[in-house]
């Protein structure tokens, strides 16, 4: 107000001035112009004030109450959020959340640092207020860091119990006598384990369980849980080609009526080839019955699907109409029975999906684990689905041929003196080098990728051994000894230990074998046991 007051007194000496300079002779100097009145908005400013564009004054003490909300509010907001985050930190807690009330408190320290307009005495008990989260958030982390050794050391210790096991428990593919460690494909496509004198158990694929490819290898699980038996898994890489359009439905089978036989009785019949959205359940049987009640007497199951890739309609009379028809899932595709099945394609000219499903070369791993879950048996093993047929004529070829793929395995690296402890299942990359001129062959493991999904700077030699005339690798020299294989960990290279054997197989246009396979053996000293197989393709 006092700016105000001034203003207005100079604008009346000003008057008061030019009155004196009018009175007198005609004859004086110019009269002086009136010094204009100060605006509101300049009066407004003039006092420290915001002119607001109402035409209102905000005076400079409501400024100064203005900023202060506003820095009490900044401040209040920043230590909720601080609060909300530090009690969130828990044993559970992540890295990034820690890092988050790390920051939250940072921001609210910076609230009050900058709010300039609050008294001394508000300032510090504001910092009072982060200080005690401060505290808070820090008895938190220790906590954190307690609970996270522990569950570090327990994790420790599992795998050194682990890695004990497994290691024990590897051991190389083998076909005959009490050191039998072998797996193939049986007569449902399912996989057969066999170890020792026992009798074989299968193992049936697990459709829920998801195994990405291997270098172009299709994956897939397969378990077992026998009564009493423990449990087996077993992880197969199959080389399974993609499909191609075949002939004619109708000149491939005899129809009657638009309407095939017997579909189980077709010539190449295969579970594989059945499929339908009807059908689809994840194990044993399903059953499709005649309506109840039948006033139209219906002795015929319909169900929409389709047969090596033509859609159709299938259709059942059932065995026992009471009963009806079923269909079991098999390995691939489905098993149809409880009656007569026929199908009739919607297109008879429609081309057959020719899927080389039923015949592919395949490799993989298996464990078995005992009830008590206290011994481990491991190996490898290398298995074709269907008649591969083996390579011919290798003697009599020339030249070289380089085979990429995939290797998997099992693998335990055990110390009892505080080393590394480290076990489960690898992938890698597999490189055959095949000269035929001399009949050999010699090959690399290496890219290897372990249980928690971490590379691994290992590599595995597979030492030079020859080729036979049908294209059988089995992994001897002249004198009939293993040539053995040689582990290098982080470039120390093992000593020769183990075996290696497979066979190429399936010519070519150009007489050359174009597919692969194999198993392999490997120790490291006395810590390392590792076994595995592979699968490659020739480049």
């Amino acid at each position: 107000m006092g700016k105000w007051k001034s203003f207005a007194m100079m604008a009346l000496l000003v008057a008061a001035l030019g009155v004196a300079g009018c009175g007198g002779g005609g004859g004086g100097a110019a009269e002086e112009p009136a010094a204009p009145m100060p605006t509101p908005q300049e009066m407004c400013e003039a006092d420290g004030g915001r002119y607001n564009a109402d035409g209102t004054c905000t005076s400079a003490a409501e400024l100064v109450m203005e900023r202060q909300a506003a820095q009490r509010s900044a401040i209040s907001t920043a230590i909720g959020t601080a609060t909300t985050a530090v009690n969130g930190v828990d044993n559970d807690s992540t890295d990034a959340e820690v890092s988050a009330a790390d920051t939250a408190l940072e921001n609210a320290r910076s609230a009050i640092a900058a709010a300039d307009d609050l008294s001394a005495a508000e300032k510090a008990a504001n910092t009072g207020t982060v200080n005690a989260l401060a505290t808070v958030l820090n008895s938190a982390k220790t906590a954190r860091m307690a609970a996270m050794d522990e569950a570090d050391m327990a994790e420790k210790m599992a795998m050194m119990a682990t890695a004990r096991k497994l290691h024990a428990g590897i051991s190389p593919f083998a076909t005959t006598g009490d050191a039998i460690r072998n797996a193939a494909y049986d007569t449902d496509n399912n996989i057969e384990v066999t170890i020792g004198a026992a009798a074989a158990v299968d193992l049936t694929e697990d459709k829920d369980a998801t195994v990405g490819d291997n270098h172009g290898w299709q994956g897939q699980k397969f378990t077992a849980s026998p009564d009493g038996g423990g449990t087996y898994e077993a992880v197969v890489y199959s080389n399974v080609g993609e499909p191609t359009e075949g002939a004619k439905f109708s000149d491939t089978y005899t129809l009657t009526d638009g309407r095939t036989g017997d579909v189980t009785s077709l010539t190449g019949h295969a579970a594989s080839r059945v499929a339908s959205p009807s059908f689809d359940h994840s194990a044993g049987t399903k059953t499709f019955n005649l309506p109840d009640p039948n006033p139209g007497g219906a002795t015929i199951i319909n169900v929409a699907g389709s047969y090596q890739g033509v859609s159709g309609t299938y259709s059942c009379t059932p065995t026992t109409p009471a009963d009806g028809c079923s269909v079991v899932v098999a390995a691939s595709g489905f098993t149809l029975g409880g009656g007569t099945w026929t199908f009739a394609p919607t297109n008879p000219d429609a081309r057959l999906m020719d899927v080389p499903d039923a015949i592919y070369a395949s490799y993989g791993w298996w464990i078995h684990k005992s009830e008590d879950g206290e011994t481990f048996t491991a190996s490898a093993f290398a298995a074709d689905r269907g008649a591969v047929p083996d390579a011919t004529g290798i003697t009599a070829l020339q030249g070289t041929a380089t085979y990429m793929g995939g290797a998997a395995g099992k693998y335990a690296l055990r110390s009892m003196t505080g080393g590394t402890n480290d076990a489960g299942h690898f992938t890698a990359r597999a490189t055959l080098e095949a000269d035929f001129g001399d009949d050999m062959i010699t090959g690399t493991i290496d890219n290897f990728i372990g249980a928690d999904g971490k590379s691994r700077d290992w590599s595995v030699k597979l030492n030079e051994t020859d080729i036979g005339d049908d294209g059988a690798i089995d992994g001897t020299d002249a004198d009939s000894a293993e040539v053995g294989t040689v582990w290098t960990l982080g470039g120390t290279a093992g000593a020769k230990s183990g075996q290696w054997r497979g066979s190429l197989q399936n010519n070519g246009d150009d007489d050359v074998p174009m597919v692969g396979t194999g198993t392999f053996h490997s120790t490291f000293g006395a810590d390392g046991n590792m076994v595995g197989a592979f699968g490659v393709n020739k480049q």
